[in-house]
């Protein structure tokens, strides 16, 4: 048997972000009125600051951003119980709450965010599908009402003991 993998405290991905924070306000404290910087920027905070410039970028482009990676991944921990399930003896339930959950980490999050918390791309996509499945079935509409007999009159029902 394998052992568990290690994960990565949480705490990781938080500091990444204060980091990154940080970052966005030196630089706006050392840019007065969007003017060129008067003072020289250290290249870890230039870097930082680019960084961050590329996940604003993208989150105009995708919709999302941080607030929902994070949401997302606040909420996987209250389902690693259902997901651990599911993985080691195949259990095939996942609630909606958790799939909401993966749905958002997988949508709104780098995949190094999911690494920090203990998931692989693969089962990433592995529970994204089962999700996606489980959402597309949830929203399918009901099979049509099969048509019922016709009704027989008293007359029918009448002729029919009749004959038998």
């Amino acid at each position: 048997m394998e052992a568990p993998r290690p994960r990565l405290p949480i705490v990781a991905a938080l500091s990444a972000a204060l980091l990154l924070v940080l970052a966005h306000a030196h630089g706006a404290a050392s840019s007065p009125a969007g003017g060129p910087t008067p003072v020289a920027v250290r290249p870890w905070v230039a870097r930082l600051q680019a960084l961050h410039d590329l996940s604003v970028s993208g989150e105009q482009q995708q919709g999302g951003g941080f607030g929902e990676c994070w949401g997302a991944v606040m909420g996987l921990s209250s389902c690693y119980g259902e997901i651990l399930l599911f993985f080691v003896n195949g259990e095939s339930y996942i609630g909606p709450d958790c799939c909401v959950a993966i749905r958002g980490a997988t949508r709104y999050c780098w995949p190094a965010m999911l690494a920090s918390v203990g998931f692989t791309a693969e089962e990433a996509d592995v529970l994204r599908g089962f999700c996606d499945g489980e959402e597309a079935e949830a929203t399918r509409a009901p099979p049509p009402a099969v048509p019922a007999p016709p009704a027989r009159g008293l007359g029918q029902l009448a002729a029919v003991a009749v004959r038998g």
